[in-house]
């Protein structure tokens, strides 16, 4: 299967919709009231990255759980989810490519 075939299942036209979906749905997830996502760079890390987000261990778990809900892909573990979560590029690349599981 191609990517915008890909995309497309996740409801978005394109990897940068998506990246901007990540960023809503983690200033939602995480109650970040004083930043917008347009705000949040793209290519920094932001469980513990320089960045606007200050996110730490726990948020990464809410965020996990908020991944699944929302585009059907599962952060099996610590690992896979530190790996997922270095910038915002990595995480829409890991759920573009992740076999989706039941919502």
């Amino acid at each position: 299967m191609d990517v915008s075939q890909k995309l497309k299942e996740l409801n978005v036209s394109s990897k940068d919709e998506l990246i901007f979906k990540l960023k809503e749905l983690i200033i939602r997830a995480c109650e970040i009231t004083d930043v917008r996502p347009e705000d949040v760079p793209t290519d920094v890390p932001f469980i513990g990255g320089p960045g606007p987000l200050i996110l730490d261990s726990l948020d990464a778990m809410e965020i996990a759980m908020e991944i699944r809900y929302e585009f059907g892909v599962e952060l099996k573990n610590a690992s896979t989810a530190a790996k997922a979560m270095r910038s915002f590029d990595s995480l829409a690349d890991f759920i573009i490519e992740a076999p989706k599981v039941k919502r």
